[in-house]
């Protein structure tokens, strides 16, 4: 395979980098480095900006459908089929919304997550630049756009972005241009993978990266490269670590090195016994999520 020569560090400008792997899932002429300037892992190289928007446009629900089964095969049954994934995120944002707010999510989807907000809160818009799956939104009364220009200028007490950073060639940029259309004391909820995973960081499971590293990951978080990101971008952060999978699913791993396996020993591994793993992978940061609440710096907080 052959890997590209070193290029800087697209955050830092960095040069020096220590190669991670040469196993990036759909894309063996990548590989994924750590800089040695600002500890940010990234993929080097990314597709250029039209093999993006060809990938985006064409493949994207075929990849995450290898990924992650059934669920991308419509966009009905995509929204059906992550009902759970709206009832998981919302116990965090409830602390952070009220019922007075518009909220935007980017990169809303079929609006399973929307349907759910609505429930609570003034107004729900999103943004989604796949049109199957934004037509299906707007079918269900949920107000979605394909850009961020076609919001004008409108302001919002809340912006989501659930994995949705890591895609970004310019996360820093779009960062600052969200804070353009946060409402004065407004709130950015940011959800992105972690990095140091324990299945990476701590049981190094062979299979675990090759599937881990993708070709649509440019950039793949710590919690310390994404308080300094947003740092840069004009944030200050809170950061939560969050473990969305169970014990069950890390012993399958370990045992067959392959996905799946979530809830397979609940025989066995009780609720307290997943809360307690859970809890001694947060404690350590070596969860497989991050959270973030994050507020402009030249915002007052008016929560």
């Amino acid at each position: 395979m052959t890997v590209s020569a070193p290029s800087a560090c697209r955050i830092c400008g960095a040069s020096s980098r220590l190669l991670v792997s040469r196993e990036v899932s759909e894309a063996p002429e990548s590989a994924v480095y750590r800089c040695a300037g600002c500890d940010l892992v990234y993929l080097d190289p990314i597709m250029s900006e039209a093999e993006e928007a060809a990938f985006y446009l064409d493949e994207f629900e075929r990849y995450m459908e290898g990924r992650s089964g059934a669920g991308w095969k419509s966009p009905e049954a995509h929204f059906q089929s992550y009902q759970s994934e709206a009832t998981r995120r919302w116990p965090l944002v409830e602390r952070y919304v009220q019922p007075t707010d518009r909220v935007l999510e980017v990169g809303s989807s079929t609006g399973f997550f929307l349907g759910r907000l609505a429930r609570d809160v003034a107004a729900v818009t999103g943004v989604e630049p796949s049109e199957a799956y934004r037509l299906y939104a707007n079918s269900r009364g949920l107000e979605t756009v394909d850009n961020l220009a076609a919001l004008g200028t409108r302001q919002f007490e809340v912006i989501l972005l659930y994995y949705v950073l890591e895609h970004l060639r310019d996360p820093i940029g779009y960062l600052r241009q969200l804070s353009e259309r946060l409402t004065p004391g407004g709130r950015l909820l940011i959800e992105v993978p972690n990095v140091e995973d324990a299945l990476l960081s701590v049981y190094a499971v062979p299979s675990f990266g090759p599937f881990y590293w993708q070709k649509a990951h440019y950039q793949n978080f710590s919690h310390r490269t994404l308080a300094a990101i947003l740092g840069q971008a004009g944030y200050t952060a809170e950061l939560i670590p969050v473990q969305r999978y169970d014990l069950s699913n890390h012993m399958v791993w370990m045992l067959e090195g392959r996905p799946g396996g979530l809830g397979r020993y609940r025989h066995l591994l009780t609720a307290d016994v997943d809360a307690t793993y859970a809890e001694a992978l947060k404690r350590q940061w070596v969860c497989d999520t991050i959270y973030a609440v994050a507020r402009h710096k030249a915002q007052p907080d008016r929560r």
